[in-house]
């Protein structure tokens, strides 16, 4: 089985039965997605920018212009963290009870 080594970064914590290392799962998750958070801190201010994405291989691009601050930064090595969010499904309450998404 192929599966992404989990890190200290990358542990699933929260129910861990529910996750996957598995590259094929999260290929999937990431071909079906179209728009990403990308989040980084700079001089301990965080920064989290909505853009969208594309996947070639293990390789993720993110769109963004060359001289704005997220693709400035991103090119200076800072730690990032990249999210996708699948919402599968949801109560169409005006309180959500339940919704099951994948990430």
């Amino acid at each position: 089985m192929d599966n992404y080594p989990p890190t200290s970064r990358t542990k699933i914590r929260r129910l861990p039965k529910r996750g996957s290392y598995d590259k094929p799962a999260v290929h999937a998750i990431l071909d079906e997605g179209f728009i990403c958070h990308v989040g980084f801190a700079v001089d301990a201010q965080p920064y989290v920018i909505p853009t969208v994405y594309a996947r070639a291989g293990d390789t993720i691009y993110v769109h963004g212009s060359a001289v704005g601050r997220t693709l400035r930064t991103l090119t200076q090595g800072v730690p990032v963290c990249i999210t996708v969010t699948l919402l599968d499904g949801r109560a169409r309450r005006f309180i959500i009870r339940s919704t099951t998404g994948r990430s």
